[in-house]
């Protein structure tokens, strides 16, 4: 629980919580070098509360550090540095990208990472390489988000990372135009910046076969603005989350979709036009799985692909592979 303050060349800080470790770098005034650790809560709160002033930090006997800030000080109790874990060391073959490009994959998955106990292995994203791609892929049994670049990766990667260390990953992510230089081990992901590195622990299991509930025919495909979706289901949300189901309805015609929902509090009714190949549909779904692809979905149109009205929607970019969404459709009656 402990932050592990190490003040040699440079001040370095890292955590450990048996997952994930994270170190990072930052430039300093050091008098007399040395090492601490203090409770990360604890000085998080103290050193948000300073003044925006430079800190100072001094030892003080017996097992006291000492943080001052212009007229303010504090006193804070000392864990044992010697007992804090030495950071893991980065190993196998690393490849490098743009920030940008990594964290965009991230938050184009992370959202259908199942957030459940009972199924570990899909608490995580799946990295896999092609033959000149990246994918990145998450699972939660009712939806499934696939991303992809097209680069060259050194050897062949199927790993598992905590989608929970991702997405803080994510958070620390900069500039987009700097370069993040990424490495895979037995049981370790690694991720170095320009001043941080971040170590998590891999997911033990095997992986869905994801591709054998990916559709390669349709009934019907419709093209839509993405754009005029989302702001249609957002507005028919605004009833279908009053009710526990957070239902909404999609009725497919020649040229348009008529969507609608219903809750104790009124209905409500939407009909955007559309580019519809196939046949007509009605089909159902929980609003929030078809809002999370549309908003994070950065292209002006998008094919959607049905079957029937009990499979799943395959959603897909209108040119390009850089994307796949599948959401589960709800079972209601007519």
């Amino acid at each position: 629980e402990c932050i592990h303050i190490v003040a040699g060349s440079t001040l370095t800080l890292d955590t450990f919580d048996t997952v994930t470790a994270i170190r990072t770098n930052i430039y300093s005034d050091i008098e007399e070098p040395g090492q601490t650790c203090i409770p990360a809560r604890i000085l998080q709160e103290i050193v948000s509360k300073f003044p925006d002033s430079e800190v100072t930090f001094e030892s003080q006997e017996p097992s006291g550090i000492r943080l001052s800030c212009r007229s303010s000080a504090v006193v804070l109790q000392e864990m044992d540095a010697s007992e804090f874990p030495a950071f893991p060391e980065m190993e196998g073959d690393s490849f490098t990208l743009k920030q940008g490009d990594f964290k965009r994959m991230i938050d184009k998955t992370a959202f259908s990472a199942y957030i459940g106990e009972d199924k570990p292995v899909f608490t995580g994203i799946l990295f896999e390489s092609g033959e000149d791609t990246l994918s990145t892929v998450a699972i939660d049994g009712i939806r499934l988000a696939k991303n992809t670049i097209h680069m060259e990766v050194p050897g062949a990667i199927r790993a598992i990372v905590p989608a929970k260390s991702l997405k803080e990953v994510a958070r620390l992510m900069g500039d987009e135009e700097e370069s993040v230089q990424v490495s895979f081990g037995e049981t370790a992901c690694y991720i170095r910046m320009e001043n941080t590195d971040i170590y998590t622990r891999l997911l033990d299991g095997e992986f869905m076969k994801y591709e054998s509930i990916i559709h390669k025919t349709y009934k019907t495909r419709v093209k839509v603005e993405t754009k005029l979706i989302e702001k249609s289901l957002e507005m028919v949300s605004v009833l279908a989350k009053e009710d526990s189901s957070n239902l909404v309805r999609l009725e497919i015609g020649q040229n348009s979709i008529e969507l609608c929902s219903n809750s104790e509090y009124g209905a409500a009714k939407d009909v955007i036009p559309v580019l519809v190949e196939g046949e007509v549909l009605k089909i159902a779904f929980n609003a929030k799985y078809l809002l999370d692809v549309f908003k994070v979905v950065e292209e002006e149109s998008v094919f959607l692909e049905f079957n029937d009205s009990l499979k799943p929607c395959v959603i897909r970019p209108a040119e390009g592979d850089a994307y796949l969404y599948i959401v589960v459709p709800v079972n209601v009656r007519s």
